[in-house]
């Protein structure tokens, strides 16, 4: 079959599948089925993505704010406050699942877990004292929003992991655009 001929039987198919549309329901007597809409797949991840995107956009505005009227110690140790109500939730979550982890796999998650804390928690004082001491919220946020680079290059480091040419240049993009919004 070739391009002509599949063309010319895709209309006809499209022309009948038209008319019939049309003209069914005055030729039936009973309604046409409805055709069944398959709602779009939508991955989890992303929902779950999108909710911290509004979260954490909203967090910098709202620290900037509070910037205004307390130095960054005090924004961080409120914030960690802040945190104790989902600290609440989250440990009831823990308690629920009920794993059954080694115990020497379960110390590794908690020290680097730990870690984690201690790291971001610098990082949140580091980011309070860019706006105490007069940067933009609007400039800020999207600057220290670009710490996956980091991660990025400290991935390939120890992890031994490999980019190809065009994360490459997304890395080098990203690296213009802590320039471009400094200047």
């Amino acid at each position: 079959m070739n391009r002509k001929t599949r063309s010319s039987a895709r209309q006809a198919h499209c022309a009948t599948r038209l008319a019939t549309d049309i003209l069914g329901p005055v030729t039936a007597n009973s309604p046409p089925a409805p055709t069944p809409i398959r709602p779009a797949r939508f991955p989890r991840w992303l929902l779950w993505s999108v909710v911290t995107i509004v979260l954490w956009g909203t967090w910098g505005l709202v620290s900037k704010i509070a910037s205004e009227g307390v130095d960054a110690y005090a924004n961080q140790l409120l914030y960690t406050a802040g945190l104790a109500p989902l600290l609440v939730f989250v440990a009831f979550t823990v308690y629920k699942q009920n794993t059954d982890e080694s115990r020497k796999r379960r110390l590794q998650g908690i020290f680097w877990a730990f870690l984690t804390g201690i790291l971001g928690g610098g990082g949140n004082i580091f980011f309070f004292q860019a706006l105490v001491k007069g940067g933009k919220a609007s400039i800020v946020a999207p600057v220290t929003a670009l710490f996956p680079m980091v991660t990025v290059l400290l991935a390939l480091l120890f992890l031994k992991e490999r980019l190809g040419r065009l994360q490459w240049i997304g890395l080098i993009l990203a690296f213009a655009a802590i320039y471009l919004l400094s200047i």
